[in-house]
């Protein structure tokens, strides 16, 4: 079975940390990469009647420059043996990506590691899309080196409806990693609600051709699990982070924190998510 990846191109000519992330995934998968690159209109363009006009022009021409690209897209895919198409859409960039993802397997999106032309984490384009999005999303750090994708796995595991879901759309990966650590937070009393068929992550993953490594999260850690699973994502040289996103609302995350939170902000390895 063919696996197909959507990347979000944010800017052109297609660059940057999420791009590098979506073709060495796509390799690593031998999947189809298609990507999206979305022209809007600001709803600011309308509060002067008098510029519509002139906005809607600079719309159609940022359209018809982007349409451009496809020609270069197809050849970097060839570079890298790959397929697939180059698509623009014209909109708001999470209700399209929203909709696109029903499409494909996973999504790819790189996230600044500044408040610039985004707003806080939990409301910006990334996280909006990971709320809306039907698969899971890539979050590829600005800052990610991304050498490597996918070699060394580490799951964030909790328990949660949402980390099972991460899991569940990490397999491909998890199946072709060369090594696979399970940090566990889950508590005693989240046994009960396992989002999974069998409570024991490990023995779920071997039914799906996955041998992994389980630890405990230290005790002292399982509060504020962020930097303990950062520090030790570069401890162990993991190149690629599986978890849950937002177990709670986003707005206890902006006012209380979470792991979430912290990761998205402060992470500079690449997260695959789901909520």
């Amino acid at each position: 079975m063919t696996h197909e990846l959507l990347v979000h191109i944010g800017r052109l000519p297609p660059q940057g940390a999420g791009l590098r992330a979506a073709l060495a995934m796509a390799s690593r998968l031998g999947a189809r990469l298609d990507a999206l690159h979305v022209v809007d209109l600001p709803a600011a363009a309308f509060t002067v009647p008098e510029a519509v006009p002139m906005q809607l022009d600079a719309v159609r021409q940022r359209s018809t420059d982007a349409r451009a690209v496809a020609g270069d897209w197809a050849a970097l895919l060839s570079s890298h043996g790959l397929h697939g198409n180059w698509r623009v859409g014209n909109g708001d960039t999470v209700t399209l990506l929203a909709h696109a993802s029903a499409g494909y397997d996973l999504v790819v999106m790189e996230r600044s590691s500044t408040m610039r032309g985004d707003a806080p984490v939990g409301f910006g384009v990334v996280s909006r899309t990971v709320f809306a999005s039907s698969r899971g999303v890539l979050v590829v750090p600005e800052a990610s080196p991304v050498v490597t994708l996918g070699e060394h796995v580490l799951v964030a595991w909790s328990g949660s409806r949402e980390s099972a879901l991460a899991v569940r759309s990490s397999l491909p990966m998890l199946r072709k990693a060369a090594r696979v650590t399970v940090i566990d937070g889950s508590r005693d009393e989240d046994v009960g609600t396992c989002a999974l068929p069998d409570t024991d992550i490990c023995g779920w993953l071997k039914t799906h051709d996955v041998t992994a490594e389980v630890r405990r999260l230290d005790e002292a850690a399982i509060a504020a699990p962020g930097p303990a699973l950062l520090d030790i994502a570069h401890a162990e040289n993991a190149d690629l982070i599986v978890m849950g996103a937002w177990g709670r609302s986003r707005l206890s995350e902006m006012v209380l924190g979470g792991t979430t939170r912290f990761l998205f902000m402060q992470s500079d390895v690449p997260m695959l998510v789901a909520h």
